[in-house]
């Protein structure tokens, strides 16, 4: 809302489109922080119909580890 109380519909600024892969990153780290403050990191159902399936694709477990990944990028910054 503008200082009106009215919507604004049409922004001038354009949508960024292009992003660079650190843009990209960096943008989704931003995202990831934003989450993780409103809800839990691991949503993962506790059992499904493709348990079998997915045990066997990820070394027995239902899905991959993020954990390393996750680590990986927040001890970047």
């Amino acid at each position: 809302m503008n200082s009106g109380g009215k919507w604004l519909l049409n922004s001038s600024s354009k949508l960024k489109t292009d992003w660079t892969w650190e843009e990209w990153q960096q943008s989704r780290a931003t995202r990831r922080a934003v989450a993780e403050r409103i809800g839990p990191t691991v949503i993962r159902r506790t059992a499904s119909s493709s348990d079998a399936r997915l045990c066997n694709a990820f070394n027995g477990q239902r899905g991959p580890d993020f954990t390393r990944e996750r680590e990986r990028v927040h001890s970047r910054g």
